[in-house]
């Protein structure tokens, strides 16, 4: 079997079931398939499904329909994924996939931090693997990846009053921390970044970022950052899955950027970094972006096969993600990011 046909067999397999698991985290087999993928190890996806174990849920049936006139209605409500799903499927079935992604990622920029980031996240490995080639399966996977965004569709706290331009590592000096009480007791991310609501100061982040260089080098730039961040805030299983969506969120714009004009692009990179600093502020501790002096000497390959063998979805994602950076900006933060989350997530 050669790589379409396992990325293909995977889809299908995932087709029928729906976007959260047993436990009530999110199902992220449809994006560690592509990003393994994306790093040369297609044999290896059917082993993994296999470790990842039996926690799907069955897709449930829609009990409304949106259009294009009340699609509002549905944003933000999480048992609408059916809905969002069949929704997007005909849109994109009656249309041109790029036409669609270029429209709906503007109306949903504003809440790209929509289930932990998961929406842009699943939605950018779609429309690589898109990109790739176009099949009937790989398409679903847009529909459903956009669907996550809409039906978990969540805006932050925004105020446009203080552009500052300023370049990620300053910019994330003039973040806050927000106050204790607003971090849920629970550990939902979600519900944590929809208590920013309380913390007024957070309004003007979205404007502290300089969004007139190439939209490249500010998703580098902001990777980078973010990795830093993750290096000097990861100390436990939380942080680190916190952490490691303000980098992979982030670097999922990639795939998506190329169809969207400037402004919209800009755009698109002020909601991702606001998104990113709202984790920071929500989980952060310290302020620190150093990068370790001395870690462990890795190839890509071995970082390759060791996140393969640790087997999480975070870290598999996670390297993918952080070796795609690198290869765009080689950042030793990077590297020393993939080893320092891996560190703190139990493998499969």
């Amino acid at each position: 079997m050669n790589e379409e046909q396992f990325i293909e067999q995977a889809l299908e397999h995932l087709d029928s079931f729906g976007p959260d698991l047993k436990n009530g985290l999110s199902n992220h087999a449809p994006m560690v398939c592509e990003a393994l993928y994306s790093l040369g190890k297609a044999e290896a996806i059917p082993g993994w499904l296999e470790k990842y174990g039996n926690q799907f849920i069955p897709k449930k049936k829609s009990k409304n329909k949106i259009d294009t006139t009340d699609w509002k209605n549905f944003l933000g409500e999480p048992e609408t994924y059916p809905e969002w799903e069949i929704f997007f499927s005909n849109e994109i079935e009656t249309g041109y996939w790029k036409q669609v992604l270029a429209e709906w990622v503007v109306k949903l920029a504003p809440g790209i931090c929509a289930d932990a980031t998961h929406g842009v996240i699943r939605t950018g490995h779609a429309v690589r693997n898109l990109v790739r080639k176009e099949t009937k399966l790989r398409k679903k996977e847009l529909a459903s990846g956009l669907a996550v965004w809409a039906s978990n569709y969540l805006e932050l706290p925004t105020s446009f009053d203080a552009l500052l331009g300023l370049n990620p590592e300053d910019a994330i000096q003039k973040v806050e921390f927000a106050p204790n009480g607003s971090k849920n007791s629970n550990g939902t991310i979600v519900t944590t970044l929809q208590n920013l609501a309380q913390f007024e100061t957070f309004a003007p982040t979205i404007g502290y970022l300089d969004v007139s260089n190439k939209p490249e080098d500010i998703i580098s730039d902001l990777a980078e950052t973010f990795s830093k961040v993750a290096l000097n805030n990861v100390e436990d299983t939380l942080s680190a899955i916190v952490f490691v969506h303000s980098v992979t969120s982030v670097s999922a714009l990639r795939s998506i950027l190329p169809f969207l004009n400037e402004p919209r692009q800009k755009s698109l990179l002020r909601y991702s970094w606001q998104s990113s600093a709202a984790l920071f502020a929500s989980y952060g501790k310290r302020i620190d972006l150093n990068v370790p002096e001395r870690f462990e000497k890795e190839t890509k390959e071995e970082m390759i096969e060791e996140a393969i063998k640790h087997g999480d979805e975070h870290v598999i994602k996670f390297t993918e993600a952080c070796l795609k950076e690198y290869g765009s900006k080689s950042s030793s933060a990077f590297i020393a990011a993939i080893q320092l989350v891996r560190k703190h997530l139990d493998p499969i």
